[in-house]
């Protein structure tokens, strides 16, 4: 029999005990899998789970020190205390599964060898993609190949609303009051809107996939909070649709660069028509080629199949997670030379505002289209450096009301 320990009983954890407990599951040779002990922040709280009251625990130390308890499930969220109980679960010999993104994209490295020292597991195929295999099928694909690129649409909460503001002609801020009041955007929504999910969930997979750790700090990153439906729509007369992007890059010279970004993407692409809470993700090896995996990115029972999936794997003794190496001397060298075409949407209040926009552009692009409508002015520029847009946006916010811009790339898949 199969002991577990769950640290966490939000959506997720709920998951999680509804496939183990209520649909029986067990492991290719029979060997039955129970929850044991449930680790809860507030015993008296009411919920719409049915529980016994003899599984529920406050105290981490009743999992920890039950010698019964094969495997350590931890899905509570946040960094502490779940990073310290990660810790003293591998270090008192017990496998570990969790789906914390956060703690895996900071401490990757020394919770593999954490786990590699006491003879145990660590696995985290819930952190990215929710139900999409994609830790375990880059595991794979590294057996052969190089992988240079891997990019996608990590984050099913900013790939809903992006897909509601399209489809329904509505501004980012009603279509996000409406997420949240269905419970689809958390109460604070920065880490998606400003990008820090996706942060994490590309730093994770680029350092699996580069064999390298990649630093948050090395992330190129921006947000999407400021994009309206305008934008979308001047990017539909062009062609294209506005996406939320995440993107590590291997470059030839032992380099990489990370972006998070929001882009502009051609209509027939089919990235641009992957929508709702579905994620995407691309992988190209320099043997395989591209590969495309499109699944459920978000969502209690994505994760938590996932979840499972894992403890499965470690029931059944299976761990190709001591297959990851990060011993590659990869460096970040940033975005700065990478050359795009730009989309770029300048809102004004006046005309001084209008006049000084236009004249910050035309010194700085030689080629460009332009529109206006309603105080917004739209640009489309040629090729020009990264590091030339981000000097372009700078002097535009300091004399415009509103300023979004967005590389545009015509060969994605």
């Amino acid at each position: 029999m199969i002991r577990i320990g769950l640290l966490g009983l939000g959506t997720v954890g709920q998951g999680v005990f509804e496939i183990v407990n209520e649909r029986f599951l067990k492991t290719s040779n029979k060997e039955p899998i129970i929850i044991t002990k449930v680790l809860v922040r507030d015993k008296s709280k009411k919920r719409s789970l049915q529980i016994s009251d003899d599984l529920i625990t406050e105290n981490f130390d009743d999992i920890v020190n039950d010698k019964d308890i094969d495997i350590v499930v931890s899905v509570m969220g946040g960094m502490e205390p779940e990073l310290t109980y990660i810790k003293r679960s591998l270090k008192a010999g017990k496998h570990v599964v969790t789906a914390n993104k956060e703690i895996i994209s900071r401490h990757i490295v020394d919770l593999l060898d954490l786990a590699k020292n006491n003879k145990v597991s660590l696995m985290f195929e819930a952190a990215v993609g929710g139900g999409i295999p994609i830790i375990s099928s880059i595991i794979q694909i590294l057996k052969t190949n190089k992988i240079n690129r891997i990019q996608g649409i990590l984050n099913g909460t900013t790939n809903y609303i992006l897909t509601k503001i399209t489809r329904e002609k509505r501004q980012f801020d009603d279509v996000l009051k409406e997420a949240q009041k269905i419970g689809f955007a958390e109460a604070d929504p920065t880490a998606d809107i400003d990008g820090y999910d996706i942060m994490r969930k590309i730093c994770i997979l680029s350092s699996i996939a580069f064999k390298t750790v990649i630093d948050e700090n090395n992330v190129h990153m921006r947000g999407i909070g400021n994009v309206t439906y305008e934008d979308i729509e001047n990017a539909g007369k062009h062609g294209y649709i506005i996406k939320y992007l995440a993107q590590g890059l291997l470059h030839d010279d032992n380099k990489y660069s990370v972006s998070v970004t929001p882009i502009l993407i051609k209509k027939a692409s089919v990235i641009s028509n992957v929508n709702e809470e579905n994620n995407i993700i691309l992988i190209q090896g320099d043997i395989i080629g591209e590969m495309c995996f499109i699944g459920k990115g978000a969502g209690k029972n994505a994760t938590a199949n996932a979840v499972v999936s894992d403890v499965l794997q470690v029931a059944a003794g299976i761990n190709d997670y001591a297959l990851l190496r990060f011993d590659s001397n990869a460096l970040s060298c940033g975005i700065d030379g990478i050359q795009n075409e730009y989309y770029i949407r300048v809102s004004t209040e006046n005309f001084d505002q209008f006049a000084k926009s236009i004249d910050i552009v035309y010194e700085s692009v030689k080629k460009l289209k332009l529109s206006y409508s309603k105080g917004k002015i739209f640009f489309i520029t040629e090729k020009i450096a990264s590091s030339e847009m981000k000097n372009l946006y700078t002097k535009l916010t300091q004399c415009a009301h509103d300023v979004f811009y967005a590389r545009m790339e015509n060969n994605l898949m």
